[in-house]
């Protein structure tokens, strides 16, 4: 049905507008057969991984913080509430002015932009455990490091998954944004040109990829992750 509806619109609006199922399918197949799909897709995901993987190592550590210092918690927080409100424009601009047009500036945006995401559900998770839990251990003497892997750690690892999950997917639109400006591979590069030559069956063939890695990466990943997790706690 919604396959059958799209062709009518092709055929009322044109291909520049909208090109049709087939076309895309064609299209589909060609950066399949050519390799193409796998070169863009691999400079982007390269991209997200230092930008993304740098944001979880730093909410990581900001978790750390807040868990220490009830004070240092409050002004995490509101580091996080202002970096929350800061558009990707913002960041994308920034980025061309510090680091020009290069790999790191989509990197950079990647980063500001998916660390508010993890952290706050970092320090959320901390704010959350059990402080019964963490007067039980010093009945028992525990030690901070103890306390920390024992109780800490799998009450807040729930909230860590979580915000990883909403942070990915943020990461790669955030990335292909960025792309755009200043770099000749990855999946945003590629939409551009395409526009750019007016093949908009080409912008729909990469959007049907993007979607693709996000319902791959949370299938086979974050929810794998998240079954796994919810046997450990079990």
């Amino acid at each position: 049905m919604i396959v059958a509806a799209w062709w009518l619109l092709s055929l009322r609006y044109g291909a520049y507008v909208l090109p049709s199922p087939v076309a895309v399918v064609s299209g589909l197949r060609d950066i399949v057969t050519s390799g193409e799909i796998w070169k863009h897709t691999a400079a982007s995901l390269a991209r997200i991984a230092v930008g993304f993987g740098g944001a979880v190592v730093v909410a990581l550590l900001l978790g750390l913080v807040a868990f220490l210092s009830r004070l240092a918690r409050g002004v995490v927080h509101d580091v996080l509430a202002v970096l929350n409100s800061t558009s990707v424009f913002v960041w994308i601009v920034i980025s061309i002015i510090w680091f020009g047009l290069s790999n790191w500036a989509p990197i950079f945006t990647t980063f500001m932009i998916t660390l508010p995401v993890v952290a706050s559900n970092i320090v959320e998770g901390v704010a959350s455990v059990d402080r019964r839990l963490l007067e039980m251990g010093d009945v028992y003497h525990l030690s901070g490091r103890r306390k920390f892997t024992a109780i800490v750690v799998p009450s807040t690892l729930p909230y860590l998954v979580a915000g990883m999950k909403v942070g990915f997917g943020l990461a790669l639109k955030v990335s292909v944004v960025a792309e755009i400006f200043g770099v000749t591979s990855g999946i945003g590069y590629v939409m551009n040109y395409s526009r750019e030559i007016l093949a908009t069956q080409m912008v729909f063939v990469w959007a049907l990829v993007m979607i693709a890695v996000m319902t791959v990466t949370d299938k086979l990943v974050f929810d794998t992750v998240s079954r796994r997790l919810t046997r450990w706690r079990a």
